[in-house]
């Protein structure tokens, strides 16, 4: 026995002695253990990716308990020896420089991949926060509510954090915070919820379009909301991407959806008296259906002109809608039954227009 072994050992319980010797006497893989003052967190082989692994080398923590995640959690891969749960809440996930580390949150909701050598450090924790507002680790939440504060004055209400938007990605080791950007980027993964499948971010009042959803880092300077770029969506996953360039606070974060570009009207013609009057596709729609307006934006307004120029409605785009479809009557502001002819519509959204022409017979 080495003489660090022999003053770690003149430290534990006479019943603990065979357990050390098992672990000192050859690398084993198993999980942490548990309910003692202390636990030996031995027992990962890295297969070949570093020195702090090979031959079995253990630590010990002097926590209250030390209790492994469930495996099917899949909480962390590549490269980690140590996973420690209980007096670290949340769970602090332990990773090695040379190796590549792989996080993820218990349900799924957000995960982290970092290449290898990206942190600066021989040995590093990585530790996921859901709830910065409410229980910080390394940033102010004041500096989160203020900056809450000014993207929803500036973009409207759409702009609002919802449950579950938030994540606060710290990188430690025993002797200071990793607040530098990465050597090298990783990936940032985090989940949205729409269990309906209506394409409207669950629970958000006004509604938020997932097309508009995006992710977003809390610049601790500004205190404000920086939009990233080339954040990678995943419908089918209900997921945002994003390269993951440093530790921080980060969110996924909708907006006003005020795209015009694939609005377009039916049914064109519209013949609601003609030999393929109905509803079905191809048909010429019916009197009491009108023209819809369809893949509108959430704000803004419809109008319809004749082809010399005179209004004829102005329709306003209610920013309640779910089904991004508006509706025109094909009457006049009047009241009014427009009369048979060629007309000009426009669709309005911020500094975005689009024009259209439709056609009435009746």
């Amino acid at each position: 026995m080495t003489r660090p072994e022999k003053q770690f050992a003149s430290l534990l319980p006479a019943a603990l002695m065979a357990a050390f010797s098992l672990f000192s006497a050859r690398p084993v893989a198993a999980d942490v253990s548990s309910g003692g003052e202390f636990a030996i967190e031995a027992s990962v082989l890295d297969n070949g990716g570093g020195e702090r692994l090979s031959g079995g080398e253990y630590a010990s923590r002097g926590s209250l308990s030390q209790i492994s995640l469930p495996a099917n959690q899949g909480l962390a891969t590549g490269g980690e020896y140590v996973n420690r749960e209980g007096f670290y809440n949340p769970p602090h996930l332990t990773f090695q420089k040379g190796l590549a580390a792989v996080m993820n949150m218990p349900g799924g909701e957000i995960s982290v991949t970092l290449p290898p050598a990206s942190v600066d450090k021989d040995r590093f924790d990585i530790t996921m926060n859901r709830d910065p507002l409410a229980s910080p680790m390394a940033v102010d939440p004041g500096k989160i509510g203020e900056a809450n504060n000014k993207i929803v004055h500036n973009d409207g209400e759409w702009s609002q954090l919802y449950p579950g938007a938030l994540a606060e990605m710290s990188i430690f080791d025993e002797q200071s915070l990793f607040l530098k950007p990465l050597a090298k980027p990783g990936v940032l993964t985090m989940r949205y919820s729409d269990a309906n499948n209506d394409g409207i971010l669950d629970g958000s009042t006004p509604p938020v379009r997932i097309d508009t959803l995006n992710a977003w880092t809390l610049d601790q300077n500004r205190n404000m909301w920086v939009r990233l770029p080339d954040a990678g969506a995943n419908p089918g996953a209900k997921t945002v991407s994003v390269f993951f360039g440093a530790p921080g606070v980060y969110a996924v974060i909708g907006a006003l959806d005020d795209s015009v570009r694939d609005v377009y009207a039916f049914p064109v013609p519209f013949r609601p008296n003609g030999p393929q009057a109905g509803t079905n596709q191809g048909q010429t729609g019916t009197e009491a259906d009108g023209i819809t307006f369809t893949s509108v934006p959430q704000s803004g307004k419809i109008e319809i002109y004749t082809l010399d120029g005179r209004l004829v409605r102005k329709i306003a785009i209610p920013d309640t809608l779910i089904i991004p479809d508006v509706r025109w009557d094909v009457r006049t502001a009047g009241g009014e039954r427009v009369d048979s002819g060629v007309y000009i519509w426009r669709v309005y959204s911020g500094h975005n227009v689009k024009t259209g022409k439709l056609m009435v017979i009746w």
